[in-house]
């Protein structure tokens, strides 16, 4: 399979920033606790069960036995045993950037919001005190809940071989290990020796169809489309502009997974900061003082200065009567009106996916209602029927409500069309019109090559001209992600909008969802989307802490409605998962349901011959 880059899988998390290409669990290395069985994204796997306990603040795993660690090439004539206990608490842990502060991976956010320490009281059983009551799900599935799992890692290869040696060499027990890595030229994955234990023990197929799967990098797609036609690849990763080119090519689109598991595009809003507590630790935090209200932005509500907190500029550009966090408001309103998201799916992705219109709704999402609507007076009754969370206060305390709007009986719609009119005439309200040079304000956006992979730098493209055709000057940062702008969204300083997905990669999800611990404080110190605030940190408590699935539903179109009215995302498009081939070789590759990465498991797939 030809793919753009190819790098060392990681062996210890401890060195990983932001994952490998390919992904270590793309490849078939691990099995996790619990896996998407087509049905419950929750089903058992390794875990054989599990059970949150009537206190919803610790989750018990009974671990499998007979699950036979693989031994990669590299280590040959070491036996490491079987996964247990032992190891998924371990794993668990290290992969954990709160319980393991040296970690750098961005996984490890979601699940400090989740896990405290987990133990393995004996050989088959795992407990892990929770940071929160959780009734809902947890981010240990294949699944990728909230864009996070957990890899089952051998403890016992990690102890034998030590640091160095396994840093770079995958050992689990999934159904295919390490043969061979030329770091940037290719890397072999073979069928482990004898049958996995999901086949063997009834649970699902893992016997591999093939003999072997190699990624060979080749960076460019017209490169990868003919090795493909004259059969030097069977398969390959493809720009989505080019999809429609490929029955022309003998070449065809091969769905990797559902048609629910999208991946979604949108600009995030980094930088609003609107609470001064952190609801994980309970302490209180300073969010004034983050260099993101350095300057006024245009983009950026801050509360603080009328909050009576420090204030480094003097806000001299609101309209009389509009506070800077309306005026944001309507700023992020009117430059998600300029995206020509249906020109981005038909001619980026090659017709294929749909429009988004926040990163967590639009079409194949549950509850998905394109006629549905939110406005002023449904946002504060939201926040006045929430005043139960003793930490956080009641909903009418928190400081966007009410915030007096300049339209309070607009209706918000949720399904946000291309209008250019409508979009310059909120940036007039908004106090910022067109200079004598055409130009209102001047906006950064970071974009680089994001989830749905190299077409994203086009897509941000597409996002910016529709900014600029609105006397937005857009300047486009590509700074390199993981070393520059995720410790910016780390430490909650990144003050640019940026065009990636950030925790929501698919729309193969229940109705009764939660916002991702990533959206809040409960990702902290970790990674997050670096916008903060209660309502957002009580719906994390709240549903994830709700035993009745329907109130959990309720309350989870109520955080949708508060999401759209206050713009924390610009949703872009939500392209399929799945990759180019040539039909003489391939019959299919459709694999479980995953958030993570557009193809994956290739035990999965079935060749021709």
């Amino acid at each position: 399979m030809a793919i753009p880059e190819v790098t060392s899988p990681f062996g210890d998390f401890e060195v990983q920033t932001y994952g490998a290409s390919p992904d270590e669990i793309n490849m078939g290395f691990f099995d996790q606790p619990l896996v998407h069985d087509g049905t419950n994204p929750m089903a058992p796997w390794a875990a054989e069960e599990w059970s949150v306990n009537a206190a919803g603040d610790e989750l018990t795993m009974k671990i499998r036995s007979g699950m036979k660690v693989n031994t990669p090439e590299i280590f040959a004539g070491n036996d490491f045993g079987f996964i247990t206990a032992v190891d998924v608490a371990w794993s668990m842990n290290r992969q954990n950037a709160v319980v393991n502060p040296s970690l750098g991976a961005a996984i490890g956010a979601q699940l400090g919001a989740t896990f405290l320490e987990c133990v393995a009281p004996d050989s088959s059983t795992v407990k892990c005190p929770m940071v929160t009551e959780n009734f809902w799900g947890i981010p240990i599935s294949e699944f990728d809940i909230n864009d996070t799992t957990v890899r089952l890692d051998s403890k016992t290869a990690f102890d034998a071989m030590g640091a160095a040696a396994i840093q770079f060499v995958p050992v689990g027990s999934g159904p295919m290990t390490l043969s061979e890595i030329r770091e940037n030229e290719r890397l072999e994955v073979v069928p482990m020796v004898g049958d996995h234990w999901a086949t063997t023990q009834g649970v699902w197929d893992e016997t591999p169809n093939i003999g072997s799967f190699a990624v060979i990098q080749v960076p460019d797609t017209q490169s990868r489309v003919a090795m493909m036609q004259t059969g030097q690849a069977d398969l390959g990763e493809i720009d989505f502009g080019r999809i429609r080119e490929l029955p022309g090519l003998g070449l065809k689109f091969y769905p990797t997974m559902s048609d629910k598991d999208t991946m979604t595009l949108a600009v995030i809003w980094p930088g609003n900061l609107w609470t001064d507590t952190n609801a994980k630790t309970e302490e209180g935090i300073e969010p004034w003082l983050s260099s993101v209200y350095d300057t006024d932005l245009p983009h950026l509500g801050n509360p603080w200065c009328d909050a009576g907190k420090p204030c480094r500029y003097t806000d001299d550009n609101n309209p009389p009567g509009v506070s800077d966090m309306e005026q944001a408001r309507l700023v992020r309103w009117a430059l998600g009106m300029s995206i020509d998201r249906e020109g981005i799916v038909d001619e980026l992705q090659g017709g294929k996916g749909t429009p988004i219109y926040l990163e967590l709704m639009g079409p194949k999402f549950p509850g998905w209602d394109p006629t549905r609507t939110v406005t002023q007076a449904m946002v504060n009754a939201s926040h006045e029927k929430y005043n139960n969370n003793s930490l956080l206060g009641p909903g009418t305390d928190w400081l966007e409500y009410d915030v007096p709007a300049v339209e309070p009986d607009y209706e918000w719609p949720w399904k946000v069309g291309l209008d250019p009119v409508e979009a310059e005439r909120l940036l007039d309200l908004a106090g910022f019109p067109r200079g004598s040079d055409g130009v209102r304000f001047e906006i950064s956006m970071n974009k680089y090559r994001c989830e749905t992979g190299p077409v994203c730098l086009e897509q941000a493209d597409a996002v910016a001209a529709g900014w600029e055709g609105l006397g937005v000057r857009t300047t486009l940062l590509t700074e390199e992600y993981g070393s520059v702008v995720v410790p910016r969204m780390r430490d909650r300083s990144q003050p640019w909008p940026v065009v990636k997905n950030c925790s929501v990669e698919t729309a193969n999800y229940p109705m009764d969802w939660p916002p991702p611990p990533s959206d809040s404080t409960f990702s902290r110190p970790a990674w997050g989307c670096a916008f903060e605030s209660k309502y957002l940190d009580y719906m994390f408590m709240e549903i994830n802490g709700e035993r009745d699935k329907a109130t959990r539903e309720a309350l989870h179109l109520d955080m949708v409605d508060y999401y759209f009215y206050w713009q924390l995302y610009s949703g872009i498009s939500q392209p399929p998962r799945g990759v180019a081939g040539n039909p003489e070789t391939v019959v299919s590759w459709e694999s479980r349901s995953s958030a993570g990465g557009y193809w994956g498991r290739p035990q999965h797939i079935i060749p021709v011959n």
